[in-house]
């Protein structure tokens, strides 16, 4: 078995709890937004202007995007070291190549906090329409975009394929863990996989959309994406309060996978 040096786990766990801070936050406002009890937009951007009003705001989201990125870092870090010894063959190197992608679903939180530390709170959707038509203007925008939404629409399916796969549970110490919060555990994991998985591709679907059609104002952030799922009727409320809680779920999962983090390897 092999452990990694103290500073490089304490990223690892200072970036889960980072992430759970904003995404127990989105799936509570998306709830709460969703019951007529708050105005405020589920989104990354919102979140982090709503901390950026409370004393200290800005060294808290400054704190929060260094998490998200040091998370990033160590994600990445895991798909070329492969610390939990996935291998090098076919089923390996795709399992790898699932973790970094993995990725974007974080970078994206961490974009969206820096948007809104640079200028103070703003408006998420906006911001991301404005910067989709800046790169409808370039050459081949066109294809970038619908290639961020294809990518986008891959990161959120590996969601799926990583906690089906189980890989979700090398990453957990559930040894050392009480029976009642190793089941727990499992179900928020669950939860909060395909609440991300969910929301990425209805993100895809933006991007997608925007970029086929050229139509940057077809983007959307998170608070959209929940927004479009709460269209289907019923269902689509279902999915909606679903999400919602899965996504809060995921938050407390990111506190628990934090604290009993596992970065031994297998031989």
């Amino acid at each position: 078995m092999k452990q990694y040096k103290p500073y490089v786990e304490k990223l690892a766990i200072f970036g889960c709890y980072a992430i759970a801070v904003v995404y127990f936050m989105v799936g509570l406002v998306a709830l709460l937004s969703f019951l007529g009890q708050t105005s405020n937009g589920a989104d990354e951007e919102s979140i982090m202007g709503m901390i950026l009003e409370i004393p200290l705001g800005e060294v808290l989201v400054g704190i929060v995007i260094l998490g998200m990125l040091g998370y990033i870092v160590w994600r990445v870090f895991e798909a070329f070291a492969d610390p939990y010894n996935f291998g090098g063959d076919l089923m390996g190197i795709s399992r790898r190549t699932g973790i970094a992608l993995s990725a974007v679903g974080y970078l994206i939180i961490a974009f969206a906090a820096g948007q809104a530390l640079l200028e103070g709170g703003g408006n998420g959707d906006e911001d991301q329409q404005q910067m989709i038509a800046q790169v409808l203007e370039w050459p081949a925008g066109q294809w970038l975009v619908a290639i961020a939404g294809a990518i986008t629409g891959f990161a959120g399916l590996v969601q799926f394929k990583y906690v089906i796969g189980g890989d979700y549970i090398k990453r957990i110490d559930f040894h050392n863990m009480p029976p009642w919060l190793d089941k727990t555990t499992h179900i928020l994991g669950w939860a909060g996989y395909f609440a991300r998985g969910i929301i990425l591709l209805v993100i895809a679907y933006f991007l997608l959309h925007a970029g086929i059609a050229e139509e940057p104002q077809a983007m959307g952030d998170t608070d959209e994406a929940f927004d479009f799922m709460g269209d289907f009727g019923v269902i689509g409320h279902i999915v909606f309060i679903a999400v919602a809680l899965g996504t809060m779920g995921y938050g407390v999962f990111m506190v628990i996978h934090g604290y009993f983090y596992s970065f031994k390897s297998e031989k």
